[in-house]
């Protein structure tokens, strides 16, 4: 087996249960594209190609990728939070620390509204 196909199995194995669990919550697309990832596995065929398809990747940074898991999938870890108008007559965007204290309308004093 190719050193790079191997390095892929060996992070494809350690990450399994992380990309099962994330498959599941995504659509059919992706557990169908982790299942066949699997079955090729299981038979020793090559994976990266397959992995960097799943994974949105390049090829020579799908196995770096992996242990980021599927794109737009992750927790995330919001640096701030944005709000506007409670009842959109203006156009203010107030910004504030992740769960900060929400934001209020200083002219109608309600709390302001995520966009």
């Amino acid at each position: 087996m190719e050193s790079s196909e191997r390095l892929a199995l060996t992070a494809f194995c350690e990450e399994l249960p992380d990309l099962r669990a994330e498959c599941a919550r995504q659509g059919a697309d992706q557990r169908r594209q982790l299942a066949r990832i699997e079955g090729e596995a299981q038979a020793r065929r090559p994976i990266l190609m397959l992995l960097a398809d799943l994974l949105d990747a390049e090829p020579e940074h799908a196995v770096r990728a992996l242990a980021a898991g599927l794109p737009g999938a992750g927790p995330g870890r919001a640096d701030e939070e944005n709000f506007v108008c409670p009842d959109g007559a203006c156009a203010r965007v107030a910004h504030t620390d992740p769960a900060g204290p929400v934001p209020r309308c200083g002219v109608i004093g309600r709390p302001m509204v995520r966009p």
